[in-house]
């Protein structure tokens, strides 16, 4: 019986450290490699390592030059300007989005290669090499590159099964992790020596441990052992570096919570001493063996130490280093339980001098209040443990390749809610466009982003070309010139029917959506090209976070879908819910849906399209006087959680910078931005504009910010 207890007790012990084991890799690569945006958020980081960005230089390179092969003369230049490439936020960006598409591909099985084929490369490509215009003009913007290949990964299409069948097993993290414990507590309570086996257990887990660290920091080596290519064997060994790094401060917490044990344990049993131990250790290998082959074994190890510490000197120190480590926290460990141990005996010695009759006796009760106290202490040293292993759980989940948002690291942590965007009314009409007429806007949509504007409202209209003008598609002439004079004034419709009537009789082009204001015949940009800029911004600029609302005009929701399809801007949308808890701008960016979008009228059929008053409110918009403005509710009432302030004065048909100059002073705005925070009980999150160079737009959406003071 005793027998069969035992073998119990130590089958279960074993079984319940396998158990966290395996638990605690998958809720490690749960969060590194099956969370989609935690995997691609790495990939993209592991750029920052040289030898993962020489091999993806190389390929890009090979990529440009195997396209284009009048390229081949030029191939040092490739070769420089694809490392400028990889060093920069946008190929990371661009890395981040192909490897949230890889993913997808490995995880759900559905095809047999995995290829990471990056799109996109052109525009990168043609802005770093803008100094040498030659060269950046023999490569098309729609230069693709393939970075990496399943059949270069180790045991490529084996491994890949791996992490399926993985994958598939994470879901039942939770369970491993309680029945580990629970199968650890029945073989300690199964134990006849139940100090002994609380001993084995703890150094089962520092001996893992110990195991983990080493295939931490060599794992990624004899994975490179495994290809033929030096420079992908090299990629290979950075990339795990990258994805396992984390993972030391989980092995750091189980070899802590194995310490604990083993020192708790062993101050109970009071078998050793740890610096007893570590004497008999080095006597043992000071000690000449007995016999030849004894001794040609021991020298052949300690050639092989020697080897291994001229070779690889950081890696040997820092193993022996965590080595030493461990044994100095044990020593402090068993010290520590041996003072309390023995100073919960003399207390219960004081306190029973001597047994009475019928009573336990004082070296009985002295035994169990040392189980009690030691008990308690290794509990809250564990429960520590566990606390630090949740850390480092929460550490190896965040994001890592997003750095900054919207310009600043202090908006990243922010829900999009909370953040205030320097807004443009009117954004497509421009003064420096030819031939626009009104405009609303110094610089066109280009320049307002990079200048910082991250809020555009646009107008939509159908609208079909003729010659060098566009005209307007309007069902009923007569009620439109009555909608427009509103927007536009009399003046501005008359001059939009004088142009109109020189084009009657003209070839008419295509159908297409343009965005003009009111009438087209003003001045037209067509969205799809507009939507193509915006696409190749946040391309270049793969942190920043985007709203556009759409004054929809006759344009259907499908076509603006098309629009957006065509245009590839569907790549960038926001699909995610628009009402509270609103995702933060870094899990915007690291999910790359940049985008929210909004349509004043019609929204319907187009799941990422959301009705703009449905989730904003606003401030009036018409107003003729500074004195004027107001803070009350407008569309959407006060039921959103986005708020618009519209910020502008109007003076039909013609926009006047001179009442920017007023209107935009930066303390006129920064009050009124301020009084309708106070009265409509939450931040604008748009501050509309005219003329938005004008005045301190930006110094004023910094400041509500809190990123920057005036």
């Amino acid at each position: 019986m005793r027998s069969l207890r035992r073998y119990a007790s130590t089958l279960t012990s074993i079984l319940g450290v396998i158990l966290i084991i395996a638990g605690l890799l998958l809720a490690y690569t749960s969060q590194t490699l099956f969370d989609s945006d935690s995997f691609a958020d790495r990939a993209a980081s592991s750029l920052g390592n040289r030898d993962v960005a020489a091999l993806a230089a190389d390929r890009l390179t090979g990529a440009v030059v195997s396209q284009y092969r009048d390229l081949t003369p030029y191939r040092p230049l490739v070769l420089g300007a694809s490392r400028a490439i990889v060093a920069s936020d946008a190929f990371r960006g661009i890395v981040r989005r192909a490897a949230r598409t890889v993913h997808h591909v490995i995880m759900s099985g559905e095809g047999r290669e995995v290829l990471l084929t990056l799109s996109d490369i052109g525009v990168v490509i043609r802005s770093v090499l803008a100094s040498q215009p030659e060269l950046a003009g023999k490569i098309p913007e729609d230069t693709t590159a393939l970075i990496a290949s399943l059949d270069e990964l180790p045991k490529g299409e084996f491994t890949l099964e791996v992490l399926r069948s993985a994958h598939g097993l994470s879901r039942w993290t939770r369970l491993f992790l309680i029945s580990g414990l629970g199968f650890m507590f029945i073989g300690f309570m199964l134990s006849i020596k139940r100090m002994t086996a609380l001993l084995q257990q703890g150094l089962a887990l520092v001996f893992i441990s110990i195991a983990l660290y080493v295939l931490v920091h060599f794992g990624g080596r004899w994975a490179a052992l495994s290809v033929d290519d030096p420079m992908v064997g090299k990629a290979i060994a950075g990339l795990w570096n990258v994805f396992s790094a984390d993972f030391l401060q989980w092995v750091f917490a189980l070899c802590g919570i194995g310490l604990i044990m083993v020192a708790g344990a062993s101050s109970l049993l009071r078998r050793f001493r740890p610096f007893d131990l570590a004497r008999i250790v080095w006597d043992r290998i000071k000690k000449e063996p007995g016999n030849a082959g004894g001794r040609l074994f021991r020298a052949m190890v300690l050639v092989c130490a020697g080897l291994l510490l001229i070779l690889r000197p950081l890696e040997v120190l820092t193993t022996l280093a965590f080595l030493v480590g461990i044994c100095l926290g044990f020593a402090g460990l068993r010290e520590f339980f041996d003072i309390i141990a023995r100073g919960a005996a003399r207390s219960t010695a004081a306190a029973h001098p001597r047994g009475a009759a019928g009573q336990p006796s004082t070296v009985g009760r002295s035994a169990s209040m040392e189980v009690v106290v030691v008990g308690i202490a290794a509990g809250v040293l564990v429960a520590a443990g566990v606390f630090f292993l949740n850390r480092a759980a929460e550490t190896a989940a965040a994001p890592r390749a997003v750095d900054t948002c919207n310009g600043h690291r202090d908006l990243c942590r922010r829900p999009l809610n909370e953040v205030v965007f320097a807004g443009t009314h009117n954004s497509m009409g421009a003064a420096d466009i030819p031939d626009w007429m009104f405009a609303n806007q110094e610089c066109g949509i280009v320049e307002q982003l990079d200048d910082g504007i991250r809020a555009l409202m646009i107008d939509a209209h159908p609208a079909v070309p003729v010659g060098d003008r566009v005209k307007t598609v309007l069902e009923d002439e007569t009620a439109a010139r009555e909608t427009y004079e509103e927007a536009i004034g009399r003046e501005g419709v008359e001059a939009a029917m004088r142009i109109r009537d020189r084009l009657v009789g003209g070839t008419e082009g295509d159908p297409d959506v343009y965005l003009c204001h009111g009438f087209c015949e003003l001045g037209a940009l067509r969205m799809t090209g507009v939507l193509e800029d915006i696409r190749e911004f946040l391309i270049m600029n793969p942190n920043e976070v985007l709203i556009v609302v759409i004054q929809d005009e006759g344009v259907l929701p499908e076509e603006i879908q098309a629009c957006f399809e065509e245009s590839r801007l569907i790549d960038f949308v926001y699909f995610g819910g628009v009402t509270p808890p609103w995702p933060t701008l870094e899990e915007m960016v690291s999910r790359d849906e940049r985008v929210l979008v909004m349509a004043e009228h019609r929204s319907d059929g187009v799941p990422w399209l959301h009705g703009a008053f449905e989730i904003m409110q606003e401030t009036p918009y018409r107003f003729r006087d500074p004195s004027e403005f107001s803070c009350e509710p407008n569309r959407g009432g006060t039921s959103g959680s986005l708020l618009l302030l519209n910020h502008w004065i109007e003076t039909p048909p013609n926009p006047l910078p001179s009442n920017a100059e007023v209107v935009n002073a930066y303390d006129f705005l920064l009050a009124r931005a301020r009084r309708c925070e106070k009265e409509r009980g939450r931040v604008p999150n748009i501050i509309a504009v005219d003329f938005y160079r004008t005045g301190g737009l930006m110094e004023v959406v910094a400041t509500l910010n809190g990123i920057a003071s005036k």
